[in-house]
């Protein structure tokens, strides 16, 4: 294998945010899912194939990083973002095909918000990373991600406990909390992403 001796920091935060804007779009298809419930197996098929894509980024990270002598960034930190954006689309995934194999016939208001701060936080990390090869301005965006996050678990915590105040039927109870504590997964992700920002900031600082 044949080494480069000089950085390619371009190609790193070239892939970091074409492959957040993958995330984004994993988000933004979940979304769409939830808010528009028809033709959910086209959905669930359109969103594979982001999280299809996400893994070839990631793959392709992984690559460069292994042909490349002097990095940009610290090698861990390099994997560890590649692996937790490929995370965010990866469990975007994972809720939809859950969807479809507990055979979801309506939603839940609850999960609707779920999204929708599921994408925001998803764009802020997009923003966050087009920003990054400067190492400026970054705070901002991993505030608003923990911030996002916080309002994350609150509507996890109000989505639980009206399941359980709202039904008796235990499939339903259990369906639903695995796709709310899912969804929450994939926001925690999101902040997984703003908590090595903000380690390779303090880093370079």
């Amino acid at each position: 294998m044949r080494l480069s001796l000089m950085p390619k920091k371009s190609q790193f935060f070239v892939l970091f945010e074409q492959h957040a804007q993958n995330a984004v779009e994993a988000a933004e298809a979940l979304a769409k899912l939830f808010g528009d419930f028809t033709e959910v197996e086209n959905k669930v098929r359109d969103i594979h194939a982001i999280e299809h894509y996400g893994d070839k980024l990631n793959h392709e990270i992984v690559r460069h990083l292994n042909e490349t002598f002097v990095t940009p960034l610290d090698r861990e930190d390099i994997v560890g973002l590649g692996s937790k954006i490929d995370d965010i689309t990866d469990v975007c995934y994972d809720v939809a095909e859950l969807v479809q194999l507990f055979k979801v016939t309506s939603i839940r208001p609850a999960v609707v918000r779920q999204t929708q701060v599921l994408v925001t936080a998803a764009r802020e990390v997009l923003l966050m990373l087009k920003t990054l090869e400067g190492l400026k301005n970054l705070e901002p965006h991993w505030i608003k991600i923990h911030t996002l996050e916080n309002e994350g678990d609150q509507i996890w915590r109000e989505a639980v406990a009206e399941l359980f105040a709202g039904t008796d039927d235990a499939i339903e109870i259990i369906k639903w909390k695995d796709i709310y504590s899912l969804v929450e997964v994939a926001i925690d992700r999101c902040e997984d992403v703003a908590n090595i920002v903000e380690t390779i900031k303090v880093k370079h600082s």
